[in-house]
């Protein structure tokens, strides 16, 4: 290291530049992997002690592994950069400050760069992660927080972003920070109302518990004095119907104290008592009481206004049925009329669209922008490719994006060691097999196989178009399209590629076929033709999906998480006969023990790659949907594949009822909120009785939440799906009515399931509910189970 170091100081500046294509070529060959910590610290003070310019230094940086391991450079590097004199140090400082790590080292050499340059402390996340970390690493945090204008500038930085909440929580390195902030706003009034304001704008904002609790801590350290809690009115009351619980409580406690110091007019009570009433938490309401029966006291002249709000509310509105909207699947774009759009639609793919649309089409003018010029595409697409070296080439990237990755670089003639790693030297038969064989499949297994095809066939065997391109943004190819390109293909003479076409068939909506496609495709004589006539003819195989009982034994994830103790998940297995492509998609094996299976790159893309095996699609995601109702294990958003499939086309069965009942008992609104969606848009397309089975057996197992379903359920219901939420309700009473101690949220599904009961005039018998409704008491649960009885009983 040191040695480099002299070397760099040594050279001229013209040597120095003339070198940093050599170094670049030498570090390239590690760049795959994890480089050892000495190698990756000497490779980026090389790489950086020779740069020409700023933007090409980070480009570097963001190579490979050293996007991850910029934290192992020297303290010498911000020295080496300043003694080149370089005039781009400023604008280097400004780059990395956007895209740097959370660690302190690499925040020392960032912070030199711009004190350098002569720049104020750069306001970025990253910038203020770093700065955070050297905080807490310091011996004495309270000295670092207050050295220079850094807590001025950066301390907003904390409410700026959704993710800053995880890193106050996060004391692992301890809570120096956290103290020392605290300390400083005892001691400048600025800050602490800036910490104040900050707490409560990002409260309001709203967000996962996960994001959320630390601001709810940070809100209950500040302690807010009645007098600036009663400056702050506007923003505290609607805090009170806050998602969180604790942040509502937070709200409640402080306005409650600025109204006992006789801060709080009259007026103001009326207007906030509504919206606390309004939730549903036994003792938030209970304090809520107290708090508005004492200001009676306080403020005579409204004391019956006051106490009338405490009156028992009317019954919840009735429900109205409504059928479910009629779904609207819009088409996919147009093809990519240029290079320039098509530079255009790569970069923001590579960017994080997750869309299938962006994919799609991406993919179809690579093959068809080849077909008419190569080297005019390699010119389009190379410098966004370049831009996204660290995101393509590196030891994280698979699946999917590996084999895109070796597609782009493929084009440019530029394919890196690690990725041509890949199904090197193996056959076409054998990359196939390997694909098809491996133990951890998933519905994007056939996207791996037309990548592999474009990969490996586009130079030898080059086709005009793909023709698997859907017509549709939720994955339907329209037959009649489908077959016009396969008839051409065969007036051209040329054949699909096998993982195109096995995509293409897939895609085939469930649907009654025209006759006049049906005898078209009959004259169809290639493989692909004859395909297509078949699965025409003979429909979608349909896998046979059962449900599996799963034990934690007191097991741990991989990330020492404990492993739940019961999950009802399924298994697929293929009907006989299927193609090695389908077998490989429609077969889940079964487990004993829960798995954290597989990684999603987008549910859209699932959706989408099988938008006629719905079910099949549920039983893939069923792990994460699972994993984030009965363990919080992180897996959060993978309910946004339920309103998908409710678009889609396939039978359901026990997957997809499992998925949404893992779906409604998710911890996340966002998630919650798309199951809602999913029970609206499946209408009559599941079995609702056998959701509420399941629902009941998880419940009463004890691995999910039913306070959790209720929420869900309600909004559902108050949406229009009223039979839906009923026959669910109907179908796990028989369960949760017979548990040896009611679980939290019984009272709540049998109040909506009177509701629903009353709205659509159902009656009958639900085994448990007389026994419940018989016993002496008034509890809510015993009281809410008389009223579903005497509803249900009713001539």
């Amino acid at each position: 290291m040191q040695g480099v170091h002299a070397h760099l100081m040594a050279a001229s500046e013209r040597d120095r530049k003339a070198a940093f294509a050599a170094v670049g070529a030498y570090l390239r060959q590690g760049l795959g992997g994890r480089m050892d910590g000495r190698l990756a610290a000497a490779g980026g003070l090389a790489l950086l002690g020779c740069a020409p310019t700023a933007k090409k230094a980070m480009s570097a940086l963001n190579r490979g592994s050293l996007r991850w391991q910029r934290s192992d450079l020297p303290a010498q590097t911000a020295e080496l950069l300043v003694a080149r004199g370089v005039p781009w140090l400023g604008e280097l400082a400004r780059l990395w400050a956007q895209t740097q790590g959370a660690s302190a080292a690499e925040w020392l050499i960032v912070d030199a760069l711009a004190r350098a340059a002569g720049l104020q402390a750069p306001q970025t996340e990253g910038f203020t992660r770093g700065w955070i970390s050297w905080i807490r690493a310091h011996h004495d945090p309270y000295a670092a927080l207050t050295r220079g204008d850094y807590a001025q500038r950066l301390l907003p930085q904390l409410f700026a972003t959704d993710d800053m909440g995880a890193l106050l929580e996060f004391t692992f390195f301890g809570t120096g920070f956290n103290t020392s902030m605290i300390r400083l706003a005892g001691e400048d009034p600025a800050i602490r109302a800036m910490l104040l304001d900050g707490c409560l704008a990002r409260l309001l904002r709203g967000g996962r518990p996960g994001q959320l609790r630390a601001y709810v801590t940070l809100h209950d350290q500040l302690s807010p004095t009645p007098e600036e809690v009663a400056g702050r009115v506007a923003d505290y009351i609607p805090l009170l119907s806050a998602h969180l619980g604790t942040a509502a409580a937070a709200a409640q406690r402080s306005l409650r104290a600025a109204d006992e110091a006789g801060l709080l007019d009259a007026e103001t009570l009326v207007g906030l008592a509504p919206v606390a009433l309004s939730r549903t938490e036994k003792g938030f309401l209970k304090t809520q009481a107290t708090w508005l029966r004492q200001a009676a006291k306080r403020h005579p002249s409204r004391a019956t206004e006051l106490l009338a709000l405490l009156e028992e509310p009317a019954e919840a509105g009735t429900l109205v049925s409504a059928p479910p909207p009629a779904a609207v699947i819009p088409e996919i774009p147009a093809p990519i009329a240029s290079l320039a759009e098509l530079a255009e639609e790569l970069a923001s793919m590579l960017s994080g669209d997750p869309s299938i649309a962006a994919r799609e089409r991406v993919l179809a003018g690579l093959v068809e922008w080849h077909r008419r010029s190569r080297a005019e595409l390699a010119a389009a697409i190379g410098p966004v490719v370049h831009a996204h070296e660290g995101s393509l080439d590196n030891q994280w990237v698979a699946g999917p994006r590996l084999l895109l990755a070796k597609v782009l670089y493929g084009l440019l003639d530029t394919v890196p060691g690690r990725l041509n790693d890949a199904f090197v030297g193996l056959p076409d038969d054998v990359a196939v097999a390997h694909l098809l064989n491996r133990t951890k499949q998933s519905p994007e297994t056939v996207t791996e196989l037309r990548l592999l095809d474009i990969e490996r066939q586009l130079t030898r065997q080059p086709v005009p178009f793909l023709i698997a391109t859907p017509t549709q943004i939720n994955g339907h190819l329209d037959p009649a399209v489908l077959l016009d390109r396969l008839e051409r293909a065969e007036r051209d003479g040329w054949q699909p590629w096998p993982g195109d076409l096995a995509q293409a068939l897939l895609r085939i909506p469930r649907t009654e076929i025209e006759p006049a496609i049906a005898r078209r495709a009959d004259r169809l004589t290639g493989p692909a033709g004859l395909a297509f006539a078949r699965r025409l003819r003979d429909g979608h195989p349909d896998p046979v999906i059962t449900r599996v009982e799963q034990h934690g034994h007191k097991g741990k994830y991989p990330w020492l998480a404990d492993l739940p103790d019961r999950r009802v998940a399924v298994a697929i297995t293929p009907p006989p006969g299927t193609d090695p492509v389908e077998t490989a998609i429609l077969t889940l094996p079964s487990h004993d023990r829960p798995l954290f299976l597989p990684w999603m790159s987008s549910p859209g893309l699932w959706a989408g790659a099988l938008p006629s095996h719905r079910d099949v699609v549920a039983g893939w995601v069923l792990a994460r949907l699972a994993m984030s109702a009965d363990s919080s294990g992180g897996a959060h958003g993978s309910a946004a594949v339920l309103p998908l499939l409710a678009e889609s086309h396939g039978p359901t069965g026990a997957a997809t009822s499992l998925a949404l009942v893992y779906g409604m008992t998710a911890p996340q609104a966002v998630d919650r909120v798309a199951t809602v969606d999913a029970i609206i848009g499946f209408g009559t397309g599941v079995n609702w009785l056998e959701v509420g089975d399941d629902l009941g057996d998880c419940v009463s197992a004890g691995s999910i939440k039913l306070d959790r379903a209720a929420d869900t359920l309600r909004s559902a219901a108050e949406a229009g799906a009223v039979d839906a939420v009923w026959q669910i309700c109907a179908g796990a009473l028989p369960h949760l009515l017979t548990t040896p101690k009611p679980r939290p949220g019984i009272a709540d599904i049998l109040q909506l399931a009177t509701r629903c009961a009353r709205a659509i005039g159902r009656r009958g018998h639900i085994a448990g509910l007389a026994e419940v409704a018989a016993r002496g008491g008034g509890s809510g649960y015993v009281t809410a189970a008389r009223d579903l009885h005497a509803v249900l009983a009713q001539a």
